[in-house]
């Protein structure tokens, strides 16, 4: 499973509290069937594509999509990015066709009250990207209404190059990534008296238990 994914949603404020469904729908997608959204994924740019399916665009931008996140890692060295695809459908109605090309994650807003686009509004337009910072504000937005052209790639570089932070709160080891080995290095923090602010996983100035609380939901 690769470390970048792909999301489809928006918020402009902070969201923590979910009240419906973040079951990834896509049966190409390595995390097909898992819950995804962007709690799994702290300190990470988030884009979020919202789409209508059936429209006769779709296969195609999500293709490109699909594409672009490994130019976002490949290319630019992008690790801390995500992407993840917010269709608008009755779940039970889905067709699978339409990301036969991506292996984005793709949650499907459930008719007909579509809460997450309730949620997310007014950046949960049809054909809208919206790019989230790491602590879930809106930091841009682009209607993809000719699918992912150039002129919506350069916007969406400049927005993550002037917002992207290379340091992942709760790495302290500096492997790009969040285990078990980060969690013993703050255990041997606390019980050193040692305070290290990539290992403050709640910004509170101080290193006890609440942090090894909260890098372990996140790893698990």
């Amino acid at each position: 499973m690769r470390n970048f994914l792909i999301i489809f949603l928006m918020p402009v404020l902070l969201f923590s509290n979910y009240d419906y469904s973040l079951q990834d729908c896509n049966e190409s997608s390595p995390t097909y069937r898992s819950d995804v959204w962007l709690p799994s994924y702290p300190n990470h740019i988030s884009l979020h594509y919202f789409s209508t399916q059936g429209w006769a665009g779709w296969t195609n931008t999500f293709r490109q999509l699909s594409d672009f996140q490994y130019e976002l890692k490949d290319d630019y060295s992008y690790e801390n990015v995500v992407i993840i695809a917010v269709g608008k459908s009755n779940i039970d109605n889905f067709n699978a066709n339409f990301t036969a090309d991506s292996d984005l994650p793709l949650v499907m807003d459930e008719a007909f009250d579509y809460p997450i686009r309730a949620q997310f509004a007014p950046y949960s337009d049809h054909k809208e990207l919206a790019i989230l910072g790491y602590d879930g504000e809106l930091i841009g937005n682009i209607q993809l209404n000719g699918g992912l052209g150039t002129t919506a790639k350069n916007y969406i570089l400049e927005i993550i190059e002037q917002n992207y932070n290379q340091s992942l709160l709760g790495d302290i080891n500096g492997d790009g990534i969040l285990n078990i080995n980060d969690l013993i290095i703050i255990v041997d923090f606390i019980l050193s008296e040692i305070y290290d602010e990539n290992a403050d996983m709640n910004s509170d100035g101080g290193l006890n238990i609440q942090d090894i609380t909260i890098l372990l939901n996140i790893i698990l």
